[in-house]
């Protein structure tokens, strides 16, 4: 059981990697956009609305697969603990990346509750999916990009 937080973990880091490389290719001048900072930056209403897909399309992408491969691995369970602890490293890793990157300005406790409910949620979604076969996962991965989203989107109207 610790493996899925450690996996949820290793996810989150993997996530923000391939984030920043493709946010370094998106940017018009150059010099990359931030994910973290979108807010604050001069930039397009496209550009954010691209950057909140992308963002959404990678991680929950990428937790579906690195959920499912670990799930088959390890054997499937209908409580879905593992979802749970999976969801939790990847928030925690997410918030604390987060946090060292605003400069050690504490995240609104908002901002850290909806990280958490999110990622756990989407990963019950998937986890739950995984037995039913590729049709579910893939309509589940569909509704967690679209809760991704949604939640980024109040984040930044926030």
């Amino acid at each position: 059981m610790f493996l899925f937080l450690i996996s949820g973990s290793f996810s989150a880091l993997f996530a923000v990697v391939a984030e920043l490389a493709l946010f370094s290719f998106l940017s018009p001048t150059g010099t990359g956009i931030d994910p973290w900072n979108i807010g604050a930056m001069e930039t397009s209403f496209l550009m954010i609305v691209t950057t909140f897909v992308f963002v959404a399309l990678i991680e929950e992408s990428l937790k579906m697969l690195v959920l499912t491969k670990q799930t088959r691995h390890t054997g499937g369970s209908v409580i879905p603990i593992p979802a749970v602890l999976f969801g939790l490293g990847f928030a925690l890793t997410e918030g604390a990346l987060a946090f060292i990157s605003n400069g050690n300005i504490p995240i609104p406790l908002p901002a850290i509750t909806g990280m958490l409910v999110l990622h756990i949620v989407t990963s019950i979604l998937y986890f739950t999916a995984i037995p039913v076969g590729k049709n579910r996962m893939k309509l589940m991965l569909l509704v967690g990009i679209c809760i991704h989203l949604i939640y980024n989107i109040f984040l930044a109207l926030a």
